[in-house]
């Protein structure tokens, strides 16, 4: 029965959670670059180039997506399908590189053409390559509203930068999208306000099992009530504080952190880091609050009635 209702108890938290992701959506335009003329000889100087400019200004080197890579090639599909469906999504991951600057929300992708190879069906590029050999650099800035003047700014400095070494062969296949400030602070209100409501559901109902539990096993243990306050609101803060989890490609639920502790390793907070340095504050605000309400200290002159 108490699996049973655990179980169920899971599943309305997860339920409602991903509710969390209906905010307003927006899409992301990136500025592209070709750099033709490159070859296999050739594109490690143009990588010392790129990552020199992009390390000074603040970005991380995140190389391929070797974990993706891996997972789909230990995949239970059938060697056929893999070759059909799988292999030509890792050969697409194999050409790719980012670099992230989580400061300014600005991501870029790598993508090496220089064998001539281009990609067929769906991962076919948007555009026709003036060179059969080149390297394609995706400039995205991560927020609504097209690129910011920050972002506008960081896209003149590379360009200039890579026109500096490569002058004419630095080719504008795609300008970045103009700064929309209203569309900017619409979005960011609404989804914020989303974030918000949501991440408050996904607080509070696993509040209520995991408080419940607590006020049950803490009331039976001979501490004072200061002592029960601050146990209570340091286990239940880091059991329930709202954290992003990925469930799917693309989609991302809000869900309690007992989700993800013991069993996720470092580096997943580490990718949240931002969002717990609010999550975890906000979320022992209000388990403190409550444990206030739940152990209250008698009036003074007043003992505490035994329990029957």
């Amino acid at each position: 029965m108490i699996g049973t209702r655990l179980r169920d108890f899971a599943f309305v938290v997860l339920t409602l959670t991903a509710l969390g992701g209906c905010g307003e959506g927006y899409r992301l335009e990136p500025a592209i670059l070709n750099i033709n003329g490159i070859t296999d000889a050739s594109k490690g100087q143009l990588l010392t180039v790129v990552s020199r400019f992009l390390k000074q200004d603040g970005f991380e080197d995140l190389g391929r997506d070797d974990a993706t890579i891996s997972l789909m090639q230990r995949g239970p599909m059938r060697e056929h399908a893999k070759a059909q469906l799988i292999a030509p999504l890792i050969a697409w991951l194999n050409r790719e590189r980012t670099f992230l600057n989580r400061t300014s929300h600005l991501r870029i992708v790598w993508a090496d053409y220089s064998n001539g190879e281009l990609p067929t069906g769906a991962l076919s590029l948007r555009y026709t390559p003036s060179a059969t050999n080149f390297i394609e650099i995706s400039i995205y800035e991560e927020r609504p509203g097209g690129f910011s003047p920050n972002g506008q700014q960081f896209y003149g400095r590379f360009l200039s930068a890579l026109r500096e070494q490569y002058e004419t062969s630095v080719l504008v296949v795609k300008q970045p999208p103009p700064w929309d400030a209203a569309e900017y602070w619409r979005i960011t209100v609404v989804n914020t306000i989303t974030t918000v409501v949501w991440a408050s559901i996904a607080l509070c109902i696993p509040l209520l099992l995991t408080g419940s539990l607590s006020v049950y096993l803490l009331r039976r243990l001979p501490f004072s009530d200061v002592a029960r306050r601050i146990i209570f609101a340091l286990v239940n803060t880091w059991l329930v504080a709202p954290l992003p989890f990925q469930a799917a490609w693309i989609a991302v639920i809000l869900a309690p952190n007992l989700f993800a502790f013991p069993w996720t390793n470092l580096d997943y907070y580490h990718r949240v880091a931002r969002y717990a340095a609010v999550s975890f504050p906000c979320t022992l605000v209000v388990c403190t609050a409550v444990s206030l309400l739940l152990f209250k200290e008698p009036p003074k002159g007043e003992g505490r009635q035994a329990s029957g």
